[in-house]
């Protein structure tokens, strides 16, 4: 089978040791979606402070290191503002970072090069609204092309972490294993972005019952994502606690085209206790809350078509 070894070990692998060790425990206590100002906090390194990234600049190597990239960081600008990095929209296993600027031998962008020859993993600090970053890590690059402007970027799991240098690997089974994780980790990042927006659509309150606690909040499809429509927008999302998630998954729960609470027959006819009573039959017949923004609202023709899936079950 083909393999590969490198010529040399990253310099800088106990460092990144270090930051891969705090990543992991932020994620822990914050979640896998970071704000900004916890990434702020770094990390420490033998008794010293090293930051993660910095805000000015999408590919970061602390001054402690001196091989390739800690970090690479894509964002979502406020509004009016132009992002200085971006990623490439793909489908496939990999991401596609932007270079800085147009010259391939500038200096951020050889991190990125001497990145790909040490075959260093780093952290991808992948922006899903402005603010808020979604850590992938370890990533790699594996591809760095200077005529498009770009890198090729893919994850792999924390389990494959070595140092780089210090063992044989199979090229080919390294690159489809990390380009199926890169998948699943695309997928991660979208519904993790689709629950943040709708989320702040709805005000963080169920759109059936206001419950305004986001914790006990879910962002739950109008049309599913396995439908070519069912694409991860706010249109096509509600803000729904978990119970009011579940019945409307279960179809024993529907909203009309206009927004209305409708009960399956099945719910109505149910005699046990307050839950009934309170917490689903009460809003029988109420119309929902929408979101302040109208191109926010809920689309009446997936309502519709929802809608209609919930009255064939009923029948």
């Amino acid at each position: 089978m083909p393999t590969s070894t490198l010529s040399s070990t990253d310099p800088d692998w106990p460092i990144r040791q270090a930051a891969f060790q705090q990543l992991a425990e932020l994620t822990r206590l914050h979640g896998a979606l970071l704000p900004w100002d916890v990434l702020t906090q770094g990390f420490t390194f033998r008794g010293e402070l090293l930051y993660f990234a910095t805000k000015a600049e999408g590919i970061f190597r602390p001054r402690q290191m001196r091989g390739g990239a800690l970090s690479i960081k894509t964002t979502v600008p406020r509004r009016g503002r132009i992002p200085r990095y971006e990623d490439l929209a793909s489908d496939d296993g990999a991401f596609f970072y932007r270079f800085k600027g147009g010259d391939p031998g500038n200096h951020s962008n050889q991190l990125l090069a001497r990145a790909k020859d040490l075959q260093a993993p780093l952290i991808y600090f992948y922006g899903v609204e402005p603010g808020m970053y979604r850590p992938i890590w370890p990533a790699y690059i594996s591809r760095f092309d200077a005529r498009t402007l770009t890198c090729e970027v893919m994850a792999d799991e924390s389990m494959s972490l070595e140092p780089p240098g210090t063992a044989l690997h199979d090229a080919t089974a390294d690159r489809i294993r990390r380009g199926y994780i890169t998948v699943q980790a695309k997928k991660r990042i979208h519904q993790e972005a689709f629950r943040l927006h709708v989320l702040h659509a709805y005000e963080h309150r169920c759109a059936i019952c206001r419950l305004p606690r986001p914790e006990l909040l879910q962002a739950a499809h109008i049309l599913p994502d396995r439908d070519e429509r069912g694409v991860p927008a706010v249109p096509n999302g509600l803000a729904l606690c978990h119970l009011h998630h579940g019945a409307f998954d279960a179809d024993l729960l529907g909203i009309s085209p206009n927004g209305r609470i409708e009960l399956s027959r099945e719910l109505r006819d149910t005699r046990d206790g307050p839950t009934l009573e309170h917490a689903l039959k009460a809003f029988d017949g109420q119309p929902i809350q929408k979101p302040v923004r109208p191109d926010q609202w809920p689309r009446e023709a997936f309502l519709e078509e929802r809608y209609a899936r919930f009255l064939r079950r009923a029948a």
